[in-house]
């Protein structure tokens, strides 16, 4: 109701009454308009809005009964507060039939002016009341509208008693075709189907939520009982809220992880088949370097020679570097554990790359225990790895006439003992970003624009992962650019008084020395080409095959001591050569061994395939040459 002052309607063609009871309103200070026909009553109140109407009954055109039915019939004059005022019907059943037309007060001419103007107040507080309601139910009403999820109110039964907006448009039917109706059946006919959800029934106590579909859209309902007196649950609130937009969003990030999860797969094909296409031309390049390095005349040192055999082996390692990666990526990395030894572990890895620290004239510091034993359960190769990467790494930022720093010492607290093992250098250092990021994958320090220092920003990574696999950690440390830097490797040990076992060789122990029958299959023409001359050249009896197909032909007219068998065959691939050898006669004598550009996964199915050693190109020569010599004896099949 508005703040203005209340305006009464004065209807009563009575002249004399009408000024009467006009003037002890205005004398009470009410603001009064007056008229004498039913036809002034129904103008007067259409144009002025009055809050109180006193009528007259008897009226010469319309009588008030009549008027006060229309004004309460006209939605824009049904607040007006009404009360009969008349000096003739003044019997009970007048009052009755007044009362019924709408009227909200009844008073008999002549009227004291205290009872005239309390009932005129009472009146109008009643209006003022039911104003004030009003305009709470539409403020009510118009919130619960504005509300974009799909509200409703259930009674006791489970029906609909009130529905927002939305809940009207979600279910596509009028207020009138939803309250009263039950919920559950709102839901089914909506298309929720016939198996509903707690929440979609009539149970009033669920507070369940779950999702539906309904018109091809989804919602989630949301459920919770309404109690009344005593906690007992008299009705249920209902709550739609359309989950739509985020269910395509999850659709759509769903189809963008599996396009990225296939392009990953297909990266790692890729990067697998182009391993693969790189060793075997570095496998080629690699025994003809060796080839020319072994037949060159006495005093005709090839600076040349070594410099191509030490930047194959560079290229060797950069693509095995990278394949680890993606075997890391996609959990194919496996160690193969045996008792070893991180002191022995950490001479050959120097002994491998001292060399190259000696060429950049890098003084060189190691400092390994004498007494200590450094045993560890792990995998000698990957271990070597992680040494051999320290080691390339603190090359690779050390200025020359610098300094590398390799040490070993050994920890003991209460959960055993730990090796430290330290590479120090006095290279180019780190900034605290750099820091933060040096493990990352391919985060490498600053270059310029000649990256003069290479590398892939890959080794650090592998670092970290294959340290990880043996139960340890790697921490990097620098004083900042300029100022060197440090890794701390931390790998768990043996315990002091587990027996000392070497670790296990690559092969088992030799039975069979001197020349050998070797059949050489490798549809590579370079590749077989020189390794056939090597393989000669040790004094080995050579047959080769340019396919699966003839290998398999000419092993048992050969029937050699070991066949070198690439994987990648057309026509019949290495694992079918493997199978059909053994499955011919003598077929389980030979030693198998699968050279191939192949790696990670396919170790596993080489052995599967009846293979006793899967070995990964480019081999070195001189370990080819050392397993030739020492050739295992096969173990008899079971």
């Amino acid at each position: 109701m508005s703040q203005r002052e209340p305006i009464l309607l004065n209807i009563n063609d009575n002249e004399a009454n009408r000024y009467v009871v006009t003037r002890m309103l205005r004398a009470a200070g009410f603001r009064v308009m007056e008229g004498g026909t039913g036809a002034d009553a129904l103008r007067l109140a259409s144009e002025v809005s009055p809050d109180l109407a006193i009528l007259d009954v008897k009226l010469p055109d319309l009588n008030g009964i009549e008027v006060c039915r229309r004004l309460k019939a006209d939605p824009r004059t049904s607040g007006i507060a009404v009360m009969h005022l008349s000096a003739n019907y003044i019997r009970i059943e007048n009052k009755v039939e007044g009362l019924e037309s709408g009227a909200d007060g009844y008073l008999v001419q002549p009227v004291d002016a205290s009872e005239l103007l309390a009932t005129v107040r009472s009146l109008l507080r009643m209006r003022r009341a039911e104003e004030e309601s009003r305009v709470a139910s539409m403020q009510w009403q118009s919130t619960f509208d504005s509300l974009g999820d799909g509200v409703c109110l259930l009674d006791e039964g489970g029906r609909v008693m009130r529905a927002n907006r939305a809940f009207l448009a979600l279910v596509a039917l009028s207020a009138e075709q939803v309250l009263g109706r039950s919920f559950a059946v709102l839901m089914r006919e909506a298309g929720a189907g016939d198996s509903l959800p707690a929440s979609c029934t009539d149970t009033l106590d669920c507070r369940d939520e779950a999702t539906v579909c309904l018109d091809a859209r989804w919602y989630r309902v949301a459920a919770t009982p309404v109690q009344g007196e005593g906690s007992a649950v008299t009705g249920a609130v209902r709550i739609l809220t359309d989950i739509t937009p985020h269910r395509e969003l999850q659709d759509v990030l769903r189809q963008r992880a599996a396009d990225l999860a296939e392009a990953d797969r297909r990266k790692d094909e890729f990067l697998a088949m182009l391993a693969h296409e790189l060793r075997n031309p570095l496998a080629a390049i690699v025994n003809s370097l060796h080839l020319a390095e072994t037949t060159r005349s006495p005093g005709s040192e090839s600076k040349a020679l070594r410099v191509m055999a030490r930047q194959s082996q560079h290229m060797a390692r950069m693509v095995d570097d990278l394949l680890d990666v993606s075997r890391f990526n996609r959990g194919h990395i496996e160690l193969r554990r045996a008792r070893v030894d991180l002191k022995q572990v950490v001479q050959h890895s120097l002994e491998a790359r001292r060399q190259a620290l000696e060429d950049k004239r890098l003084t060189l510091d190691v400092e390994l225990p004498e007494t200590e034993s450094l045993w560890l359960n792990g995998d000698v190769t990957r271990l070597e790895q992680v040494v051999s990467n320290l080691l390339d790494n603190a090359r690779k930022y050390t200025p020359e006439g610098g300094f590398v720093f390799v040490g070993v010492a050994v920890e003991r607290d209460a959960r055993g003992r730990r090796a430290l093992l330290r590479v120090r250098d006095s290279g180019i250092g780190m900034t605290p970003t750099l820091l933060s990021r040096v493990f990352d994958l391919f985060v490498q320090g600053e270059q310029q624009l000649d990256r003069s220092r290479g590398g892939l920003g890959i080794g650090l990574t592998l670092v970290r992962r294959l340290v990880e696999l043996h139960g340890g950690s790697v921490s990097a440390h620098s004083e900042g650019e300029g100022k060197g830097s440090e890794i701390l490797v931390t790998l768990p040990l043996a315990a002091e008084d587990a027996p000392v076992v070497k670790a296990e060789s690559k092969g088992a122990a030799p039975v069979r020395t001197g020349a050998r029958r070797v059949l050489l299959v490798e549809d590579n023409e370079d590749t077989r080409e020189v390794l056939r001359e090597l393989l000669e050249m040790w004094g080995h009896e050579v047959a080769v095959a340019e396919d699966g197909f003839k290998g398999v032909e000419r092993f048992p007219s050969q029937r050699p001591h070991v066949a070198l068998v690439d994987l990648g065959l057309p026509g019949m691939d290495g694992f079918q050569v493997a199978r059909k050898i053994r499955e011919s006669e003598g077929g389980q004598d030979v030693y198998l061994v699968a050279l191939t550009g192949y790696s990670g996964e396919h170790r596993t199915r080489a052995v599967e395939a009846g293979f006793d050693l899967h070995l990964v190109k480019p081999v070195r020569p001189d370990e080819l040459e050392r397993l030739l010599q020492n050739l295992p004896e096969r173990r008899p099949a079971s």
